[in-house]
């Protein structure tokens, strides 16, 4: 029912490229321009985890989503693979302020069972468990992750002038 609104309210104002997407695109360049240092994680024993990495990826079911496309317009299906990839950068965005360097965290573990669950958390730490470390050597999940730098205090935080 969103979408079928957005969309009238798109066409009524004629608008050639849709205000949200604008709005998500400058999220994004904006995002993507920090230039902050990111966490090294050094040498970490990813594949000797406390609990059965079994265990944790039975709290997870993956399925697949469906839709019937015929409802869009051509239009709206051109728009999709762009969407996609949209998406795709946004999850590079969302690991890289969620963890830091992925690449690194996922080449330190040669168990394909850990790098599943590491990737469904988009980190170490366990998401529905408190953001519990479940890979030895990490420790407790920084207050700001990588998204603010790891020494700035919350006083830094409310003084900085980020209007």
């Amino acid at each position: 029912m969103f979408w079928k609104k957005t969309i009238k309210l798109w066409k009524r104002n004629n608008s050639s490229f849709p205000p949200l997407l604008s709005l998500l695109m400058m999220a994004i360049l904006w995002t993507a321009c920090q230039n902050r240092p990111v966490p090294q994680t050094g040498n970490l024993d990813v594949n000797s985890t406390g609990s059965s990495v079994d265990s944790l990826l039975n709290k997870y079911t993956e399925f697949a989503l469906r839709t019937d496309l015929s409802l869009l317009s051509e239009n709206q299906r051109k728009m999709i693979p762009v969407l996609i990839k949209a998406a795709k950068i946004m999850d590079d965005l969302f690991w890289y302020e969620a963890y830091g360097n992925k690449e690194q965290l996922l080449a330190e573990s040669t168990d394909p069972q850990l790098r599943r669950f590491i990737e469904i958390n988009y980190g170490p730490w366990d998401r529905l468990n408190g953001n519990k470390p479940f890979v030895p050597g990490l420790g407790e999940k920084p207050a700001g992750a990588n998204f603010y730098p790891a020494d700035m205090s919350k006083e830094e935080f409310e003084q900085a002038d980020l209007a």
